[in-house]
């Protein structure tokens, strides 16, 4: 069996994910030992390789256990680390191996079933931290799809540099962003234009990694599964009110969508018309949101007008 065919199952999963949060992507092979064979599938499948020549310990210093490098006696050349008194020795060097995460090894193998224009070399941000596959066309839609797999967004400043790089990398259409964090972690909170899926909720449980493509083009239909009272997919073009969906094809009307519903997760819900109108660039014939939704099931239903401001109803 080759590394890029090895399986892995729920708990190499969750490991993985786990690792992926934390800051540098980095586990001691001590730490893998305590899950037995689920760390050496990991390393079996190449997902995670020893992090150079240098292995670590625990301080043995009475203040904390904070991790120190090991080094080699300078007159017995056995391995060790200094501590608060004296040299102390370590029989088990190889527990004090480091171990990173694969990040290109791991992207390939979750997007192998997914027709990326940069499957072969994606393009990396943020030190690594998330990788650009460029496009893809999924089934039932007929747009193509911006990819990108990201890892550590639960950590508050690494998702503030996420939104910055989105900022100045902005998407031609939808950009689906594949989260690393464990399902458990809190969602990232809207972004207009990008869509954030979690690896687990798209899985293809068979690899165990790979994305499955109907799974993903469903999930970007129907929502996640715990969508709050409001919903909007990252291109307006699906928003669900308490489990009731609505569609818009428009390129107007998705702007305006996912600024009504951008306001509404943000606490603050009334906008100016005056302001969806010009940034969806309706044209002079286009006054009143009426205008532009007029006819559409969500007028009066959901949205709503009046004077000069607008609304999402919920």
């Amino acid at each position: 069996m080759t590394r890029s065919a090895c399986r892995i199952d729920q708990a190499a999963r969750r490991l993985l994910t786990a690792i992926a949060a934390t800051r540098e992507a980095q586990v001691l092979a001590m730490a893998l030992e305590h899950y037995g064979g689920t760390g050496a599938r990991l390393i079996q499948a190449g997902l995670l390789r020893r992090h150079g020549s240098t292995i670590v310990g625990i301080a043995d210093d009475g203040l904390d256990d904070s991790l120190v490098t090991i080094g080699s006696h300078p007159i017995t050349g056995r391995p060790g680390h200094l501590g608060n008194t004296a040299w102390q020795d370590d029989e088990e060097a190889s527990l004090r191996q480091i171990y990173a995460l694969d990040m290109q090894l791991l992207g390939r193998r979750v997007v192998a079933g997914l027709d990326c224009s940069l499957a072969g070399d994606p393009v990396p941000y943020l030190d690594g931290t998330v990788l650009d596959f460029g496009m893809a066309r999924l089934p039932r839609r007929r747009s193509q799809v911006g990819i990108w797999l990201a890892r550590g967004l639960s950590d508050t400043r690494r998702d503030g540099a996420f939104r910055d790089l989105a900022g100045r990398r902005p998407s031609p259409g939808l950009r689906l962003v594949i989260a690393l964090d464990p399902n458990d972690h809190s969602a990232p909170a809207f972004l207009r234009g990008h869509d954030f899926v979690a690896l687990g909720d798209v899985v293809d449980h068979e690899d165990g990694l790979a994305v499955d493509p109907e799974i993903l083009s469903a999930r970007l239909l129907k929502g996640p599964d715990h969508k709050g009272p409001v919903w909007v997919s990252g291109d307006g073009g699906v928003l669900i009110v308490h489990g009731r969906q609505h569609e818009f094809t428009g390129t107007k009307q998705k702007i305006a969508v996912t600024m009504l519903a951008e306001a509404w997760l943000n606490g603050d819900p009334v906008l100016p018309v005056a302001r969806i109108i010009e940034e969806a660039e309706c044209g002079r014939s286009v006054k009143r949101l009426k205008d532009l939704f007029g006819g559409h099931a969500t007028w009066h239903d959901v949205i709503h007008e009046s004077g000069s401001n607008c609304w999402l109803e919920i």
